[in-house]
């Protein structure tokens, strides 16, 4: 589609009709700012608003497409390189979305790294909170998730969940995207139910195994990790469930 021919086109087409751009834009249910950006070829219609648009302007999609009046003899020939230009452009456009995607993931896996370590510099570099770092903590809670989300039997689908989030998956249909999004929403819940279950395991252990009060700040710090761990892992599937709406 050539974005100059077909903006110029919608414009003579509603002056046509003796509409307004405003006019024009009430009746498909958005702003003449739009419609100004169309008919001055900085942007093109939603593929939704497509059909809409030709019926307000009396002109079939293979013309709107074109740019201009088509004559029986030229109407075949636009509309196969027409359908050429679109399937192009779709794919175009599902390759870029899909390069911006990970690419916007992986920017903010290292924005959220470059900050998390700068707060374990702050709280004493790495040593003074690798100090009370519990990776058994981390273990459990990695298998409590890990079985809840098996025996509720939406672990594979949580995982396809989390590679069309990755993707930024554009084309999905409705159906499938409300499901990845209820997916990731109980894998949301089960890292909380998961976090209590190893925070109130490791107070139990904490309570079974303190000898002496001045102990009981340090096995504090160590428990309140799996607060930590919990948190990450929620504020991480939370952001792909957001990419997914």
């Amino acid at each position: 589609m050539n974005q100059e021919l077909t903006g110029s086109f919608i414009a003579q087409l509603r002056k046509e009709k003796n509409m307004t751009q405003k006019e024009l834009a009430d009746k498909l249910g958005i702003s003449d700012k739009t419609v100004s950006k169309w008919e001055t070829g900085n942007g093109t219609p939603d593929v939704s608003l497509l059909q809409p648009l030709c019926k307000e302007l009396s002109v079939n999609l293979n013309e709107l497409l074109s740019g201009e009046r088509l004559s029986d003899e030229s109407y075949s020939g636009k509309a196969e390189e027409n359908m050429m230009k679109l399937a192009k452009d779709a794919e175009d456009g599902r390759k870029n979305k899909k390069v911006v995607g990970i690419i916007g993931a992986g920017c903010g896996v290292l924005i959220f790294l470059f900050f998390l370590e700068y707060a374990i510099i702050a709280s004493g570099g790495t040593m003074g909170i690798f100090a009370f770092l519990d990776f058994p903590t981390l273990i459990m809670l990695l298998g409590l998730l890990l079985g809840i989300e098996l025996i509720s039997g939406r672990f594979l689908g949580i995982f396809k969940a989390l590679g069309a989030a990755i993707k930024n998956s554009k084309n999905l249909d409705d159906e499938t995207r409300k499901i990845h999004v209820r997916d990731l929403k109980f894998a949301i819940i089960a890292t909380i139910i998961a976090t209590l279950f190893a925070t109130i395991i490791g107070f139990i252990s904490m309570l079974h195994s303190i000898q002496e009060p001045s102990t009981i700040g340090p096995c504090v710090a160590v428990l309140s990790v799996s607060f930590l761990y919990g948190l990450i892992i929620v504020a991480f599937l939370y952001a792909f469930r957001e990419r997914l709406k």
